[in-house]
């Protein structure tokens, strides 16, 4: 293919003339996986996300910031371009997931450093570009332990991880009658007793039972900390949820009180209060489609969050044991646990985006609102995973045909 002929082909905002550099056409130069953002880069021809859809836009990086969008002249930088023609692909925020426990057989809650540091690897490469790292109840001890590990990797970060922006408790304050899979054992009361002797440090988000606060003492102590309190695992009522105040809720519809016609519960309100923050694994095992579409339907858009909720195992396929309970893997891939108790995923949330476009109403642009720029700016990195001038974006580029990552751009900053 006659290379001028190939970008004159292409629709972009900036006028090009003599191309200095070229790192990738057609797939025929470099492979994306290659391009590093050092000095300039361009990135031309592409479809780029906005929270009203996509749009044609030509994106120009020195080093990791954007620093115009669709109006530079080459001519007027004295350094060399770098242009990555893109062709049938779109430039989005890369994946944020603020609940998951781990994958490929490493576990947020009990791996050392080193192996979650090569998770976070793996993570990255499959366009998650953050993480807060998903805990599971168990002794005040070994969550201490955990923190620890946990805090060091979030205030060390290495090249090539994913980011990891804080640590999700789920329980162990949650309510036996609600413990999904988990032991009932590690289950403790919610008090800012238990809370504190955890050394808690990079607490982003606590899922609880308020039923079994008392006086709501510890979900009024995190929100004056900072902490997302999330109401799971749980047979709260909706009344109970707006006296505590709390405004999200962990993976809605699983480890609740279902929705009530006449008494609402905790489903109620995380389903029609437009304040409240709804988690919803979307792996179409969790909810089926059809109720993945209520929830879009009814939600208001910035309050919908998409997590995995995936397992130490995701990615893999044989069964395992995840903080001492068995869990066994079903002939459709689905985890549950010795008396049919569906556990988390097993797939991650780049790898049911494709089945959640084409199996419910979700289009692209919903996928990317809810599963990177909601949770982003749930836990207060929004700023983060925006495509703007003087940004330095964490994002990736995703095949549109497929609807699989490419590539996934992370700063460090």
């Amino acid at each position: 293919m006659n290379l001028s002929m190939a970008v004159n082909n292409i629709t972009f905002g900036a006028k090009i003339g003599n191309i200095p550099n070229i790192n990738r056409i057609a797939g025929n130069n470099l492979p994306l996986s290659n391009i590093k953002l050092n000095g300039y880069n361009a990135f031309i021809g592409g479809d780029v996300y906005t929270p009203s859809g996509k749009i044609k836009q030509d994106l120009l990086f020195l080093g990791k910031k954007l620093v115009a969008i669709n109006d530079f002249n080459e001519n007027e930088i004295n350094d060399k371009i770098n242009y990555v023609i893109l062709q049938d692909e779109t430039v989005a925020p890369a994946i944020v997931d603020e609940h998951i426990h781990g994958g490929y057989g490493i576990s947020f809650h009990d791996s050392n450093e080193s192996q979650i540091r090569e998770l976070l690897k793996k993570l990255a490469e499959r366009g998650i570009g953050g993480v807060v790292a998903t805990t599971l109840p168990d002794s005040i001890e070994n969550i201490r332990k955990q923190i620890d590990i946990l805090h060091n990797i979030i205030h060390n970060q290495k090249e090539g991880e994913a980011r990891l922006f804080g640590i999700h408790l789920e329980g162990p304050f949650i309510n036996p009658l609600k413990k999904g899979i988990h032991e009932k054992e590690k289950i403790l009361v919610p008090t800012v007793e238990n809370y504190e002797s955890m050394n808690p440090k990079d607490i982003s988000i606590v899922t609880l039972a308020p039923e079994l606060d008392k006086g709501y003492n510890l979900t009024k102590y995190l929100q004056e900390h900072g902490v997302i309190v999330s109401a799971g695992h749980s047979i709260a009522l909706a009344k109970q949820l707006a006296d505590a105040g709390i405004k999200q809720v962990t993976h809605l519809f699983n480890a609740m009180s279902p929705f009530h016609h006449r008494v609402p519960t905790i489903t109620n309100e995380g389903l029609v209060n437009p304040d409240v923050v709804a988690e919803m694994i979307s792996d179409g095992v969790h909810l089926a489609p059809q109720t993945m579409n209520l929830v879009m339907s009814i939600k208001t858009s910035d309050k919908l969050v998409l997590v995995s909720d995936a397992l130490p195992y995701a990615g893999l396929k044989e069964d395992f044991y995840m903080n001492g309970v068995r869990i066994h893997i079903d002939e459709n891939g689905v985890a549950k646990n010795a008396d049919g108790t569906i556990a988390g995923s097993m797939k991650f949330l780049h790898d049911v985006a494709k089945k959640l476009i084409d199996t419910t109403n979700a289009t692209f642009t919903d996928f990317i609102r809810c599963a990177c720029e909601n949770p982003a700016k749930n836990i207060g990195v929004g700023d983060k995973f925006v495509l703007k001038e003087g940004s330095e974006p964490i994002f990736s580029v995703w095949d549109n045909k497929t609807t699989t990552v490419e590539k996934t751009f992370i700063n460090y900053n």
